[in-house]
């Protein structure tokens, strides 16, 4: 029986020892486990980085040379357009110089001279409200320009490009150029001597000077040039005694006499001139109402 308890007492203290043992090993075992994770994802990490490294370097690098080759297209895209730019430029030297060359001054007396009314008034007898209309609605910066208005050639040159209908920028001037000196003819030739003569003639008359020339040779239909003769003709009176409804009225015609000979039509027109006009301060909101609403029959229309 001693015997007995002797080696189940043996066997305990073994099983014991063996635990012991084994729970001795495993923390051991857990820490190089950690470690060895810890050095694996440190490895990893630096491999990381300097992957990224070098990615961040050869897209900094791809950015600097596409930056490189855009400056590049750039510098020789400026190069071909300065080059065009004085190629047309020089062109158009040529082309002004050798249309213009021998064209004589533009002068008062040689619009004078060139007339096609047969019935002249002189400034001062042409109503203020005439000049006024005549401007609002022909060429607004008449005051401001010195002949050529860029501002309304770019923008009848854009709305050509885009739009199927055509708008004209011709200043003033340059329609008297047209009326008096050139011709009607559509071409290049023709718009640069009436952008020649109309600076000649801003150099060398006055602007109250301009528009006598262009207000007695505007044609009205009816066999009619002139406002004189327009004002007989529409209104039967004397120019210088036109009202502002006749005045705006008279100045409507001139844009499309062939439509606007017509009563029903030039009333139309007539209002759209008003309009101008107000909005452009030339009259007050008074004079505005008023004119819209004063009877302005044509002399073939009256009994």
């Amino acid at each position: 029986m001693s015997n007995y308890n002797n080696d189940e007492n043996k066997i305990r203290r073994r099983k014991v020892s063996s635990n012991n043992l084994t729970s001795q090993s495993m923390p051991s075992e857990n820490v190089n486990i950690k470690k060895n994770d810890v050095n694996t994802i440190k490895r990893d990490r630096t491999s990381n980085i300097k992957e990224n490294k070098a990615i961040s370097s050869r897209a900094k690098k791809k950015k600097e040379r596409k930056k490189a080759m855009m400056i590049k297209a750039t510098k020789s895209l400026l190069v071909v357009m300065l080059i065009a730019l004085i190629v047309v430029s020089a062109a158009g030297s040529v082309l002004v110089f050798s249309v213009t060359a021998g064209s004589p001054k533009v002068t008062k007396e040689l619009l004078e001279s060139k007339y096609i009314s047969t019935e002249v008034v002189s400034k001062e007898e042409i109503p203020t409200n005439l000049k006024n209309a005549i401007v609002a609605i022909e060429d607004e910066r008449f005051y401001k320009h010195k002949g050529v208005d860029v501002i309304s050639l770019a923008r009848s040159l854009a709305h050509n490009i885009l739009s199927d209908s055509t708008q004209g920028g011709s200043t003033i001037e340059m329609q008297l150029s047209k009326n008096l000196l050139t011709d009607d003819d559509k071409n290049m030739k023709r718009k640069i001597q009436d952008m020649y003569n109309a600076l000649q003639m801003d150099k060398n008359m006055s602007k109250d000077d301009i528009l006598a020339a262009y207000l007695n040779n505007i044609y009205l239909g009816k066999s009619s040039y002139g406002v004189a003769t327009g004002a007989k003709t529409y209104f039967g009176k004397d120019v210088s005694d036109l009202s502002l409804a006749q005045c705006a009225m008279l100045v409507g015609i001139t844009n499309n006499p062939a439509r606007y000979m017509e009563h029903s039509q030039a009333k139309k027109r007539q209002e759209t001139v008003l309009f101008k006009m107000h909005e452009l301060g030339y009259i007050t909101d008074e004079e505005y109402r008023l004119a819209l609403k004063e009877d302005v029959p044509f002399v073939s229309e009256i009994g």
